[in-house]
Parts: structure tokens; C-alpha cells; sequence
């Protein structure tokens, strides 16, 4: 009697650790990841600017976002997190990109009104005096 309960106790306990191995090896789900990119990608869109600057790179985050979404739906983790991870990167670019051209477009911007206010400058300073 105390063999098979002996035996009762590991069957038991590799029972116990094999279930344990199946919960742990699975990933738990993104969601956070998921919702972090979810907004990113919601404040990026609401952007006229971003639209209309960077618009593949959106498309981009859009579709990596609904290929995350297809993961999550079908369980698969790993690919959802990275996916998500992917569609918030390329958001953020696109936003960087419209930034950047805003930029330069505020920098021409400046570069011309220095370069007008140097050729008033230029131009007082060949006019005869009166």
C-alpha cells in the first residue's frame, strides 16, 4: 500500500509541474502592448498634418495593428505583441516624418525672411543719403 501511494504522490506531481509547464509557456496576453499602441496610433490619425505627410508609414501601423489584433484573436501572443510593438514604432515615425517636414518648412520660412530682411539691408545701404 505504501508503493502506490508512493507512486499516487509523483504521478500527482508530474501531473501538478506538467500542468504548470503548459500555463508558463504560453505568454500571457499583450493587452497593455495592445492598448498603448491602439492610442498611439488613434492620436497619430487624428492629425491632418501626419496624414497627409506620412501617409505609408500609417498605413503601415494600421495594418500591423489589425495583423495584431488577428494574432490576439487567434492566441498567438508572442506575434501579437510584436506586431503591436511594430504598429506603435511605425506610428510614432510617421509622426516624426510630419514633424520633421513641418520643421523645415517653418525653417525655409525663417531662412526667406532673413534673407529678405538682409536685402533691405543691403538696399539702405546703397541709397544715397538725403
Amino acid at each position: 500500500m505504501h508503493h502506490s501511494s508512493a507512486a499516487l504522490r509523483i504521478a500527482i506531481s508530474v501531473l501538478a509541474l506538467a500542468a504548470l509547464t503548459a500555463c508558463a509557456s504560453k505568454p500571457p496576453a499583450p493587452t497593455e502592448q495592445m492598448a498603448v499602441s491602439r492610442t498611439t496610433l488613434t492620436r497619430v490619425s487624428a492629425a491632418p498634418n501626419v496624414t497627409a505627410t506620412a501617409p505609408v508609414e500609417l498605413q503601415r501601423a494600421r495594418d500591423k495593428l489589425m495583423a495584431a489584433e488577428k494574432a490576439m484573436g487567434a492566441e498567438d501572443y508572442t506575434a501579437a505583441r510584436r506586431l503591436a510593438a511594430e504598429a506603435e514604432v511605425d506610428a510614432r515615425v510617421a509622426e516624426t516624418r510630419a514633424d520633421a517636414e513641418r520643421n523645415a518648412g517653418n525653417l525655409a520660412q525663417v531662412q526667406d525672411g532673413i534673407r529678405a530682411l538682409q536685402e533691405e539691408i543691403n538696399r539702405r545701404a546703397v541709397a544715397p543719403a538725403r
